[in-house]
């Protein structure tokens, strides 16, 4: 045997004689979280939230049904603006639509919408913010002109 090969065998030998580093233990996934699907397109939620959030404003509805798609903050600000409108008799000026609408998203769990809401001939801007929220969408910030 020559000298190279002895030292070749003798090199390996004392690599294979190495004791082999402790495996690491398997990362622990919690599997009682669900898997969400992706949020749908937030444009129909946010014509509805406008239309309804104006209504409330205006003192024709109750705010019963915004109460799953708004925060807490929110409907107290829209009731106290739905009592003023009540107390003063306010009468809406016709039927309420949604004239025009842009979406902006803003990061991967936020958008931003402006709307142009009208009331008969009555033009009223809007401005709101929807975030991702277990789940769904949740109107967290909301401005009537």
């Amino acid at each position: 045997m020559t000298a190279v090969a002895a030292a070749a065998l003798e090199s390996s030998s004392t690599f294979a004689r190495q004791p082999m580093p402790a495996a690491a233990p398997p990362s622990i996934v919690p599997t009682a979280y669900r898997k969400r699907r992706a949020l749908g397109d937030p444009t129909p939620l946010a014509c509805t939230v406008a239309r309804t959030a104006l209504d409330v404003a205006l003192g024709a509805h109750g705010i019963d049904t915004l109460t799953r798609w708004i925060t807490p903050t929110l409907r107290t600000s829209l009731l106290k603006q739905h009592s003023l409108a009540r107390r003063a008799r306010y009468v809406t000026r016709g039927d309420i639509v949604v004239a025009r609408i842009r979406v902006c998203r803003v990061s991967a769990t936020a958008v931003e919408a402006g709307l142009v809401v009208m009331e008969g001939d009555v033009a009223h801007p809007m401005a709101m913010r929807l975030e991702a929220c277990a789940g769904r969408w949740l109107t967290t910030a909301l401005d009537v002109g």
